[in-house]
């Protein structure tokens, strides 16, 4: 599609409107589930103040037809813009959180249609510094036995076996009861080009408070000429404090020529206020 591009990028705040943008996100944080194999929760909202502690429990349900065996283990990570996880050691972050996790058990084995609960306990030291926000990720990994190798007499050659495994990852996520998560901004809200069959709406975000924010955001497409209005795709996602990130909405490949209104509304878990950016091009 040709389009010609006029952009006119307004952030506002609409005051007054409910949360109601959270009744339609993407719920596949939820599960992760891979080969039969599923995990639930895979994000877990720690609020705890210091020197107090609270458990949850994670789920590990196995409805493959043998047994599997899996490990769990604490990892911190940081976050680039588009949300990929770069994985670092166990309290090696100034963010980590793994330090004040106990995981138990971590190690188990799943018979066919077996269920395993996992607890996650965070315990903090009654310390004023840990009052911030701080977060990590636990793995749960398939475990298998190393195969042996086996040689050829006649030719020497040796034979390698792979097995494969397969993991998941529930972020552990603590918002201490003083930070602020509510100071979520729209930076930019703009078209991307993507290639000549495919073209995006971006929209690049700012958490410029101290606490983690989930968002919901989504954008409200509008034919100006003949009034048509459709909703592109719900996302829903985390923001850690002075992080950015940067969405994309993929625009229909087949729109209708004629002018066009988008509106990006996000909603960072306010009951009084979310924040609003448009933007207006053509399809001719």
């Amino acid at each position: 599609m040709k389009m010609k591009i006029r952009t006119t990028i307004i952030s506002c705040l609409l005051l007054g409107v409910t949360s109601l943008a959270f009744a339609q996100a993407n719920k596949s944080d939820t599960l992760l589930s891979d080969v039969g194999v599923a995990v639930s929760p895979t994000r877990v909202n720690f609020n705890v103040k210091p020197g107090e502690s609270k458990s949850y429990e994670v789920t590990i349900t196995n409805e493959t037809k043998r047994k599997r065996t899996f490990k769990a283990a604490l990892k911190d990570f940081d976050m680039d813009k588009s949300g990929s996880p770069a994985f670092m050691l166990a309290g090696s972050s100034e963010h980590s959180l793994s330090k004040w996790i106990n995981i138990s058990p971590t190690f188990m084995e799943l018979a066919p249609g077996g269920v395993q609960k996992v607890k996650i306990t965070l315990s903090l030291p009654d310390s004023e510094g840990l009052n911030r926000a701080s977060w990590c990720i636990m793995m749960v990994e398939e475990t298998k036995e190393r195969q042996v190798l086996e040689t050829e007499a006649s030719d020497q050659k040796i034979a390698f076996g792979i097995t494969p495994t397969f993991g998941f990852g529930v972020y552990l996520y603590q918002n201490p009861p003083n930070v602020a998560n509510n100071k979520v901004e729209i930076k930019n809200f703009t078209i991307q080009k993507a290639d000549s069959k495919q073209r995006n709406i971006e929209l690049a975000l700012n958490n410029t408070g101290d606490g983690i924010a989930t968002c919901t955001a989504y954008v409200e497409l509008t034919n100006t000429n003949t009034g048509k209005t459709q909703r592109l795709l719900v996302k829903r996602f985390v923001i850690l404090p002075g992080y950015r990130r940067n969405y994309l909405f993929a625009l229909p490949e087949k729109l209708d020529k004629g002018n066009y209104s988008a509106v990006g509304v996000l909603d960072f878990g306010s009951k009084e206020v979310v924040e609003a950016a448009t933007l207006e091009f053509v399809i001719d």
